[in-house]
């Protein structure tokens, strides 16, 4: 009878699981909160412990930035990009949490729920721009969606809210079955659903599979095109934004954004050598009409989260861009654009939503309606300086004007796709960035205009009580930390670029 050794190695070695830290300190966190709630429900308690574990995650992430690659498991890797990517989803959640605080307090009874919802996104968020296979790929992809529709519908006081979330649940449930039809095709043909163990002889070498292997990626990407709000993936967007709770909208900008991408880039790179050029002409076509669809569409938008909602599809274009033309000899500068240009985005939109939801709290109109007019912004430098220059430097970095990181990652994506010779996608990028100019300087005129008699003055009685518009000493930490890093970064881009190249 044949025994059984000791000797295989550990399933989870001690350096396997420090790769992993920051995901692990996430789900211990989240089997914590659910002991925490169960014990006690207290908004403050639940509060203060999810911002703690959420920090020390992102400590953690930090410092691991410069570990070298680690393949965790089958499911699993964990490399500087990933990291990075995470610390920007660490930071979000960071930021969302604490601007959740003043809406769950006028508007939710019953907040512990909401707190344990934040922290599975953000493990789902983890678990997919870690993820090295589809099927962790696939769970972090319901984790997260499945987390967001219950985060969107929170309000169930607001129809804004639950018709937004009934939107998002069908069409997220759609895109998983295409996902899912999309896997199923690529494992027929390959035998494995790890992102790197496809072969040129499983695809080419029986005939007829190099079809079904590219329309299962097609059929993937198109699952993922949806997270993304890539067009024509796009309709749900301005309807969810506009109705869900800022703080949430907020999340599904950068959060959801960054993760899909992350793992869109690794799926693809992974598949590059066996993309048939029809497949490129799929990504070049969503690429062109998300950058032109999204500006020319926010043109006419006079709500400020649905223009920002086809600001986003119009990013995501530019973001496709480095994708289209990565190359094996050019990989370290793709991850190095993409991952330069989601940390613009992240901050600009980061900073633009602050100030939405901080001027919602003192406008009762825009609280209910889930969505503030672009009138609502007329002379806000004037009323509160540093609310109007936090949004005037997440403007100017999303229009990608010089000296802001914005204008940074559109350079490298324009770099990058000259050294492919992609004319007709730097000429359409070049085109959509200056439609883009013709809402951007607008907004921005409006921020330095003369405030109008009946605006929010720096004291707003509400409520029997008045309330200073600057808000609590974190909130004003929160909005001048901001303006320094749209400086910093905008005139020092390195710092970026040494923790992504860590």
């Amino acid at each position: 009878m044949m025994s059984i050794t000791s000797n295989s190695p550990p399933l989870l070695t001690m350096t396997m699981a420090g790769a992993i830290l920051p995901q692990l300190i996430i789900a211990f966190g989240i089997t914590l909160a659910l002991l925490l709630v169960a014990w006690k429900r207290s908004q403050r308690t639940i509060a203060v412990f999810s911002s703690l574990i959420l920090f020390t995650a992102l400590i953690a992430n930090v410092s691991l930035l410069a570990m070298p690659t680690t393949q965790v498991t089958q499911l699993l890797k964990a490399d500087g990009y990933s990291r990075f990517a995470f610390s920007l989803i660490l930071i979000s959640a960071l930021v969302a949490l604490r601007m959740s605080h003043s809406f769950l307090k006028a508007h939710i009874e019953v907040h512990d729920e909401y707190y344990l919802l934040l922290l599975l996104l953000v493990l789902g968020a983890g678990v997919l721009v870690t993820s090295d296979h589809f099927a962790s790929l696939f769970l972090g992809f319901e984790l997260l969606s499945l987390s967001l529709v219950g985060l969107v519908g929170y309000h169930r006081e607001s129809h804004y809210s639950v018709e937004s979330a009934f939107k998002y649940l069908v069409l997220s449930a759609t895109a998983s079955s295409f996902m899912l039809l999309g896997i199923a095709f690529i494992y027929s043909v390959t035998g494995d659903m790890s992102f790197n163990a496809t072969t040129a002889s499983a695809i080419y070498h029986q005939q007829g599979l190099g079809m079904f292997f590219q329309l299962g990626l097609l059929l993937f990407v198109s699952g993922i095109a949806f997270k993304l709000s890539i067009a024509p993936f796009h309709f749900w967007t301005p309807d969810v934004y506009q109705g869900a709770p800022t703080p949430i909208t907020m999340l599904m900008a950068t959060i959801s954004k960054v993760a899909m991408f992350v793992v869109l880039l690794k799926c693809i790179i992974a598949q590059r050598y066996w993309l048939h050029d029809s497949f490129q002409l799929f990504l070049m076509s969503f690429a062109v009409i998300s950058m032109l669809l999204g500006n020319v569409m926010a043109l006419k938008q006079q709500h400020l989260k649905r223009l920002l909602a086809y600001s986003s599809i119009a990013h995501m274009g530019y973001l496709l861009i480095v994708i289209i033309v990565s190359s094996a000899q050019s990989l370290a500068f793709t991850w190095q654009s993409a991952l330069f240009y989601l940390a613009a985005y992240t901050l600009a939109n980061l900073s633009i939503f602050i100030v939405i939801a901080l001027i919602q709290q003192q406008n009762t109109r825009a609280a209910f309606q889930e969505d503030i007019l672009l009138a609502d912004l007329q002379g806000l430098f004037w009323r509160v300086p540093s609310y109007g220059l936090l949004m005037l430097l997440g403007l100017l970095s999303l229009a990608g004007i010089p000296l802001t990181m914005g204008f940074i990652g559109k350079f490298y994506i324009l770099s990058q796709a000259t050294i492919a010779h992609a004319w007709w996608l730097i000429a359409t990028l070049i085109v959509a960035s200056g439609i883009s100019l013709a809402y951007y300087l607008p907004m921005i005129f409006k921020i330095f205009a003369d405030a109008p008699s009946d605006a929010l003055s720096d004291t707003h009685q509400m409520n029997g009580k008045v309330k200073a518009l600057g808000g609590h000493i974190i909130e004003q930490v929160l909005v001048y930390s901001f303006i320094a890093f749209g400086l910093v970064f905008g005139i020092l881009p390195e710092v970026i670029n040494q923790l992504i190249a860590s």
